[in-house]
């Protein structure tokens, strides 16, 4: 699974903090307009109906408070971008296109991820590894078979790979609060919500392609330098489920022409065991 280092996100406490301080603030001129407002005058006993174009102004006014607040979010950057931290286990790139610079410790650093050779050991094998206890998914749907696991140091995590006909199944999972493996996404990536159980999980289609991969010095030795360039691509075959429960976090990734749905992976979500 690849992972791209982002910046801290905000918790819950801070968002809630920096959202509380939008708060329209009225000039002294609407203050001057409103105590010379025509409902501020006495009205006389037993009148009919003087009540009506307070009621209007009032739901004008909030109305026009709610609109105000509405494009706020739509239009200033950094309370848009604010907001959208509180989706919980992705995290929004600046752009959809991506350029990054990595030094290989080995040429063997640039593999394909999904190869089955990168996942030698068994479930018992990388559950030992881990030092956690694994679940299982249950009701594999027809054709999808278990090839082998992984366990990745780096993100204290354990990746199991299915296969099918024509696209692979990854699940990934680690306790919650080792390591670090927030999942980036393009700015145009669209996160959907959804149930998993009693806890909430986010869906997204798509996924980075790279366009360019090129060694910076002439070759590609121990301790060189690569830059990988890649696009974000929403129509890419790939579906990523993430959610957070019972103390772990979990990823269900498909990848391939022939994946599954979201409901096929909301599904397998909850019949893990």
């Amino acid at each position: 699974m690849e992972k791209m280092p982002f910046s801290k996100v905000p918790d819950e406490n801070q968002i809630e903090a920096m959202l509380s301080e939008i708060k329209p603030m009225p000039t002294p001129r609407l203050e001057s307009m409103m105590r010379h407002a025509p409902w501020q005058k006495t009205v006389p006993a037993g009148s009919r109906g003087a009540w009506k174009p307070t009621r209007r102004l009032a739901w004008g006014l909030a109305g026009l408070v709610l609109v105000v607040l509405f494009l706020s979010v739509l239009f200033i950057p950094s309370v848009r971008g604010i907001a959208r931290q509180i989706i919980y286990n992705y995290l929004f790139a600046p752009s959809n296109q991506l350029e990054v610079q990595v030094t290989l410790a080995s040429p063997a650093d640039l593999y394909n991820f999904s190869d089955p050779a990168n996942f030698p050991l068994s479930i018992q094998e990388a559950q030992q590894e881990g030092g956690f206890n694994l679940k299982l998914l249950t009701n594999l749907p027809e054709g999808l078979r278990f090839i082998g696991s992984r366990f990745d140091q780096k993100f204290y995590s354990v990746t199991m790979l299915y296969e099918g006909l024509d696209y692979q199944l990854f699940l990934t999972q680690r306790p919650q609060g080792n390591g670090s493996d927030m999942f980036g996404i393009g700015s145009d990536a669209e996160v959907k919500l959804v149930s998993i159980g009693e806890s909430q999980g986010e869906f997204v289609t798509g996924g980075w392609e790279a366009v360019s991969t090129q060694p910076v010095a002439p070759q590609t030795t121990p301790g060189s330098t690569v830059n990988i360039q890649a696009i974000w691509d929403n129509s890419l075959p790939q579906a990523t489920l993430r959610w957070q429960a019972g103390g772990s976090i979990y990823e269900l990734r498909s990848l391939g022409e022939g994946g599954l749905s979201e409901s096929e992976l909301i599904n397998l979500a909850n019949g893990l065991k």
